[in-house]
């Protein structure tokens, strides 16, 4: 079971890798369709219609997958002087709660943004200037805070598999 947890970990480690990567990428290329607009609108007279919007569905995506990154590598931010300094099974019962809460929420968030979702491509809604599907940027809210509960799925099995404490 060692061995599983040890791969599942690596090849978790290596697709955070990646999608920090194409995230960077991402935001390389927001910034430049921003440089184009504003450059395009003081000198030459013209804006591209609809970048702005393009740019913020960028950002919600980057958001939400850098979330679940942070979540994976335990990157977020945590207030846990106290609860190093008690005893392991105390820390261990600490940990386990903090991934039964965080279960409980990123589930709650990813279940009823996906009918959000789904409404809305049912309705068609697009975006106002660049006619973009609305769900795209949507979805980021649900891909997001999904992967963000299987990862605490992930870290509350571990824990209760394990006989050391976890320490994050």
């Amino acid at each position: 079971m060692a061995e599983i947890r040890g791969a599942l970990a690596r090849s978790c480690n290596a697709l955070a890798w990646v999608v920090e990567r194409v995230l960077a990428v991402g935001l390389i290329g927001a910034i430049l369709l921003n440089v184009v607009n504003v450059v395009g609108r003081y000198v030459a007279g013209f804006t591209l219609t609809g970048i702005d919007e393009i740019e913020v569905y960028l950002l919600i995506w980057i958001a939400f997958l850098n979330a679940a990154v942070a979540t994976w590598r335990r990157d977020h931010l945590r207030m846990d002087l106290i609860v190093k300094a008690l005893p392991a099974s105390l820390q261990r019962a600490i940990h386990l709660f903090e991934a039964a809460v965080l279960l409980a929420v990123t589930s709650f968030v990813a279940y009823y943004s996906f009918f959000y979702v789904r409404r809305i491509f049912q309705l068609g809604a697009v975006s106002d200037m660049a006619r973009a599907p609305t769900w795209i940027a949507h979805s980021a809210v649900f891909v997001g805070f999904g992967l963000m509960a299987l990862i605490a799925l992930y870290r509350g099995l571990v824990l209760l598999h394990r006989r050391e404490p976890e320490h994050p």
